[in-house]
């Protein structure tokens, strides 16, 4: 089988990145041939890949201006795209993340080459013009649900930009005027229960071509139970991730450490002394400090579409301390493999860390071994063997 896989960023970005590339892998090893259209915003590191040219967050305000109609219609990503398809007769294609780069434009071209089309939603922005479920201040907004997208240009959702908001907006009433995505699409894959549950709520169309397939997790629990001397945060530093409430309540707990792994357009006006920044660090520097970790703490603001974080953490002999949002409590089930707190409440994450640093250490091994037994589901064998399904079915359709 030949797989086409379109994603906006060529290199490791994100979560959506990094299912990308686990999948591109399990399917390699299946003797699956993959290639993947991305842009060319970042380093190429798989081949073989396609690239369109796309001007990223740092190009001139000319650039952007210049090419404003490609974020509604790409007529370069059809001319590659179709070229691609010409050359490589693909199987099938599998869509990540491809909104403000590729277009709504790539859906009827492999529609007219009668390729079966499936879509990951690693985001809301099927019903969420800046893709969060987020207001300018953070709060879970879910106005546009109905259809009424102005609500992000009044409100300025994106950033508090009006202007960004605006051209956000214009965006989602074109493709649900032009381009419905649920008409080219013919199998979409939600990465939780709690994705296709606020799907449904938008679009019952889109609901019956949804399959619920959660992200894969590598398994490789090390021997032996640890207890680090530190408390860590590990991932994308933005400000829906909750980062201003785990420092306050890092500053009411001055014997703790935490350590913060990651990168991000997020900037700290402040920092606690017990709080060091590692900065971003690679995938196997990255496992050393997440397994040497007490807990990792996720306080996200957002519906997490599947908090990736979450299982890698366990995946590693690592519990977690987690926000109840979104599909969190499909992964991080209270006082059993982790604990959980409310979103946003610094006291509440301050008494929840308190409780998880006085457990035993035979609680402490019981709740790592059970936080090991529950990723199961989430094994790449499943995700492999559910996702071939999906492809096969279509393709045989």
């Amino acid at each position: 089988m030949k797989i086409l896989q379109i994603n906006k960023y060529p290199s490791l970005k994100g979560g959506t990145e990094t299912v990308l590339f686990d999948t591109i892998r399990l399917l390699k090893a299946e003797g699956h041939d993959v290639i993947l259209l991305s842009t060319d915003e970042g380093e190429v590191v798989y081949n073989p890949t396609y690239t369109i040219s796309y001007p990223d967050r740092s190009a001139s305000l000319v650039e952007k201006i210049y090419n404003l109609p490609s974020f509604f219609y790409n007529r370069s990503a059809v001319k590659i795209l179709e070229s691609i398809i010409e050359k490589e007769k693909p199987d099938i294609a599998h869509i990540h993340l491809y909104h403000n780069s590729f277009s709504n434009s790539i859906l009827p071209v492999l529609k007219k080459y009668n390729i079966p089309i499936v879509m990951t939603l690693h985001e809301y922005r099927q019903i969420c013009p800046s893709y969060l479920l987020l207001d300018k201040n953070q709060q879970i907004c879910e106005r546009c649900i109905d259809g009424n997208y102005l609500n992000c240009m009044f409100t300025r959702c994106a950033k508090g930009s009006f202007l960004e908001s605006t051209l956000l907006t214009m965006e989602m009433y074109y493709r649900r005027l032009f381009y419905k995505t649920e008409k080219y699409v013919d199998r979409f894959i939600c990465v939780s229960n709690f994705v296709y549950q606020k799907h449904q709520a938008f679009n019952r169309a889109m609901a019956d071509k949804s399959t619920v397939i959660y992200n894969p997790v590598k398994l490789n629990l090390s021997n032996g139970i640890k207890k680090g001397g530190y408390l860590l945060y590990f991932g994308r530093l933005s400000p829906e991730k909750g980062l201003p409430t785990l420092l306050s309540a890092m500053k009411q707990l001055p014997d703790l450490k935490l350590k913060i792994a990651g990168a991000g357009d997020w900037l700290f006006s402040e920092i606690p002394s017990n709080v060091e920044l590692l900065g971003f660090k690679g995938k196997e520097e990255l496992d050393s400090i997440i397994y040497n970790a007490w807990y990792t703490i996720v306080p996200s603001l957002s519906y997490e579409t599947f908090a990736l974080s979450c299982a890698e953490s366990m995946a590693q002999g690592t519990p977690v301390i987690a926000s109840d949002m979104g599909a969190i409590p499909e992964i991080v089930q209270h006082e059993e493999n982790g604990f959980l707190f409310e979103a946003r409440n610094v006291e509440n994450l301050k008494e929840t860390i308190s409780k998880a640093i006085m457990l035993s250490d035979e609680k402490y091994a019981e709740m790592v071994k059970i936080g090991y037994q529950s990723l199961i589901k989430f094994s790449e064998d499943k995700y492999l063997e559910q996702l071939l399904s999906v492809y096969n079915g279509l393709i045989h359709k």
